[in-house]
C-alpha cells in the first residue's frame, strides 16, 4: 500500500487545513475544554461548531453528491479527520446522524424520508440518538420489547430505552420496537424515526461513574408516530440495524485515533517526567513493555482502518469485517487507559474536581468510561460469534 498522499489529495488536505485555520473560534479549540464525553457546555460548542461545518459544506463529505454530500473518498474523509484533529477541532454532536442514520436513510429511506431529513443533518440542524437497548435487552437486542402498534395511520409506541448516548442533546430517535409480536425474535422488528418532542416522550439522563452524564433512558407512553416513519421495510428493522451498526463499527474507529495518540504521548511524557523507586517509570521494563503495545495497537488500527478504506474505494461495502475493528478497538481502548492509570498510581484515583487529578481529569474519567466499550455496539463475544460464524464459516 502505497501511504503517501496523491496531489489532489495533497490539494485537498491543504483545502481543509486553510478553513479549519480560519473558521475555527479559539476559545472552540479542543485543549480549551475537556471533551469526551461531553456536558452540556461542550455539547453546546459542539452543537455550534457542528452548525458552523454545515454552513461551510464539511458536513457529510463522503455522502453522494445527489444527496447533497461532497462525494469525497473515503481516503478524504480520513485526511479531513487527521486536519480536524491537528487543528485541535471539536466534533460535530450528531455523530449518530452523520455517520449511521444518514448513510442507513441514502441506502435504506423512502424519498420522502430522505428530503425530510438529510439536507438538516447536513446543515447541522438536528442531532440524533438511538434507541437499541433496553434494561432487559441489551446484548440480546433481539429480546426487546418496546411495541409499536398499528392505529390508522399512526405507530401507537410504548416502551423504555436505555443508554442512548447524546439523548440528552437529542431532536430524534432512530428506535427499534416491535411491530409484529407473533413473528420470530428477529422478524417482528421495525425501525422508526421518532421526533421526541412528540407528546408522551420522557427523556430522563443517566449519571454515571465518570461524573458524566451523556446518556439517557427514554420512556415512550402512547407516542404516535406517522406509519411512513419506517426505515426499510416493516418487520424488517433488524437487517436495517444490522446495517447501520456496521457504520459505527468499522472504519467510524479513525474518530477514536487522535484520542488514543494523545493519551499515549501523555502517558510516555509522564513516564519520562515522574520517578518511582528512584528512577523514571520509562525505565522500568514492565512500563516500555506496556507503552510499546499501546503504540502497536494504535498503529495496527490505523493501519487496518486504512486496509478497509482502500477495499471501500473500489467499491466494497462495510461488512462482517467491522467486528474484527470493533473486537481490536475495545481492547486498544482499554489497555490504553489501564496503562495511564498504572502510571498515575494513586494519583490517578482523583477525580476531575480535584487539586491533584492527572491531565485535568480525563485520565480517570475515561478509564471509567472505557468500561463500557466492550459492552455498546456489541460485546466482545457476540462479535466473536459474528467472526467465528459469517467470517470464518464455523457452526453456530
Amino acid at each position: 500500500m502505497d501511504l503517501k498522499l496523491s496531489p489532489a489529495e495533497e490539494a485537498f488536505r491543504q483545502q481543509v487545513a486553510t478553513w479549519m485555520k480560519e473558521n475555527l473560534p479559539p476559545q472552540w479549540r479542543r485543549d480549551r475544554f475537556e471533551v469526551f464525553p461531553p456536558d452540556d457546555d461542550t455539547a453546546a460548542i459542539f452543537r455550534q461548531w457542528q452548525e458552523k461545518l454545515g454552513a461551510g459544506g464539511w458536513l457529510g463529505l463522503s455522502w453522494p453528491k445527489q444527496y447533497g454530500g461532497r462525494g469525497a473518498t473515503m481516503m478524504e474523509q480520513v485526511i479531513y479527520m487527521a486536519e480536524a484533529a491537528a487543528a485541535g477541532a471539536p466534533a460535530p454532536l450528531d455523530s449518530m446522524g452523520l455517520n449511521m442514520v444518514g448513510p442507513a436513510l441514502i441506502e435504506m429511506g423512502t424519498p420522502e424520508q430522505k428530503q425530510q431529513f438529510l439536507p438538516r443533518i447536513l446543515r447541522g440542524e438536528m442531532v440524533w440518538c438511538q434507541g437499541f437497548s433496553e434494561p432487559n435487552a441489551g446484548s440480546d437486542l433481539a429480546g426487546l420489547q418496546t411495541k409499536a402498534a398499528l392505529d390508522g395511520d399512526h405507530w401507537v409506541v410504548n416502551g423504555q430505552k436505555t443508554w442512548s448516548s447524546y439523548g440528552p442533546w437529542a431532536d430524534w430517535c432512530a428506535l427499534l420496537a416491535r411491530t409484529n409480536p407473533a413473528a420470530p425474535r428477529h422478524k417482528g422488528i421495525s425501525m422508526l424515526t421518532v421526533d421526541l418532542k412528540t407528546p408522551g416522550v420522557t427523556v430522563r439522563r443517566i449519571k454515571q461513574i465518570n461524573g458524566k452524564a451523556e446518556f439517557a433512558e427514554i420512556f415512550f407512553d402512547n407516542v404516535r408516530v406517522p406509519r411512513e416513519n419506517v426505515i426499510g421495510a416493516v418487520d424488517n428493522g433488524w437487517g436495517v440495524a444490522m446495517r447501520l451498526l456496521t457504520y459505527e463499527r468499522g472504519v467510524y474507529t479513525m474518530f477514536e485515533l487522535p484520542r488514543y495518540v494523545r493519551v499515549w504521548q501523555e502517558a510516555c511524557d509522564y513516564a519520562r517526567t515522574h520517578m518511582r523507586r528512584g528512577r523514571p517509570l520509562i525505565e522500568d521494563p514492565a512500563v516500555r513493555e506496556q507503552l510499546a503495545q499501546s503504540y502497536f495497537d494504535i498503529n495496527i488500527m490505523r493501519l487496518t482502518n486504512l486496509r478497509y478504506i482502500s477495499g471501500y474505494m473500489k467499491g466494497a461495502a462495510p461488512g462482517e469485517e467491522s467486528s474484527l475493528m470493533k473486537l481490536h478497538w475495545a481492547a486498544a481502548d482499554q489497555r490504553v487507559y489501564d496503562l495511564a492509570m498504572a502510571l498515575g498510581a494513586p494519583f490517578s484515583l482523583a477525580m476531575r474536581t480535584s487539586p491533584r487529578t492527572l491531565s485535568e481529569g480525563s485520565w480517570n474519567a475515561d478509564y471509567f468510561y472505557s468500561r463500557t466499550i466492550t459492552i455498546y455496539g456489541g460485546t466482545q463475544d457476540i462479535h466473536r460469534n459474528l467472526i467465528a460464524e459469517r467470517i470464518y464459516g464455523l457452526p453456530r
